[in-house]
């Protein structure tokens, strides 16, 4: 079970990661909440991917921070490169 302190932090570097590919990579202020939400659900699977498979490659408390901040960036990606 998650604790507080991991999900704030997590949805706090989902926020972070998004609103920096949104000023790099964005056209529109309405893609701005369509890449915050891949970030999120990117950052979760990515999370979820690393304790399915026990990676331990750089972890805060209990957050995988490199493994779920990969699978956000590529979420990112995905959802720039499907021109949502």
């Amino acid at each position: 079970m998650p604790s507080w302190p991991m999900v704030v932090l997590s949805v706090l570097l989902a926020s972070l990661y998004a609103a920096v590919f949104h000023v790099i990579k964005g056209r529109t202020l309405v893609e701005l909440p369509i890449f915050w939400v891949a970030s999120l659900v990117g950052f979760a699977t990515g999370e979820l991917a690393a304790r399915v498979l026990s990676l331990d490659v750089l972890m805060v408390g209990e957050l995988h921070v490199v493994e779920a901040s990969v699978v956000s960036f590529a979420f990112l990606f995905i959802a720039r490169w499907l021109k949502v």
